[in-house]
């Protein structure tokens, strides 16, 4: 190889290797401006993010303790306990469980949003189940089998009552991972 051509293609692959490695620079810059710039914005989102949450299981636990005794055994419940006011307190918890939902699911992200509308709706469930209850408890029904009503609906809010409990748990874990979310990873 003539000595004149040795010096171009040495020239040429220096060239080559300074611009490979100025993209490369400017690629891993770019790439760590941005993992900054989406932790940053996670970290603006976490304080409004964990009050909102916060305020949420605060109330959707109300309507756990409110209906907590149903999950266990339905024979530890004295029907007295299932009442008017307890119908009341239901339907009035079950509503700002609503308000706190839509907080929680537009504070994001998707998971915790799916979380906290089934949580709605399964406080409003509950407390219809209950007013059902209540009517069967203490309404004249005629001729209908009042004993496999009472035991159907018994057995729906039994479902209901662990399934809301359940499901609060699921948020509490899933608002702690989205809050332990630090944008570092996409």
């Amino acid at each position: 190889m003539d000595a004149g051509l040795a010096a171009v293609l040495g020239a040429l692959a220096g060239s080559i290797a300074t611009i490979g490695a100025a993209l490369a620079t400017g690629w891993a810059q770019r790439e760590g401006a941005r993992i900054t710039a989406r932790s940053e914005h996670r970290r603006e989102r976490r304080e409004p993010r964990h009050a909102i949450y916060k305020e949420f299981i605060s109330e959707a636990s109300r309507m756990r303790d409110l209906t907590g005794l149903f999950s266990l055994d339905f024979d530890l419940a004295p029907t007295d306990h299932i009442n008017e006011a307890l119908v009341s307190r239901c339907l009035e918890v079950a509503d700002t469980v609503r308000q706190k939902a839509i907080d929680a699911a537009l504070a994001g992200p998707k998971e915790i949003s799916e979380n906290a509308s089934k949580i709605e709706h399964l406080s409003h469930e509950l407390a219809y189940t209950i007013g059902a209850y209540h009517r069967v408890l203490t309404e004249e029904w005629g001729p209908t089998d009042m004993n496999a009503l009472r035991d159907d609906i018994r057995r729906k809010l039994l479902e209901e009552s662990r399934e809301f409990g359940q499901s609060l748990n699921d948020f509490v874990i899933r608002a702690q991972v989205a809050l332990d979310d630090d944008g570092s990873r996409k």
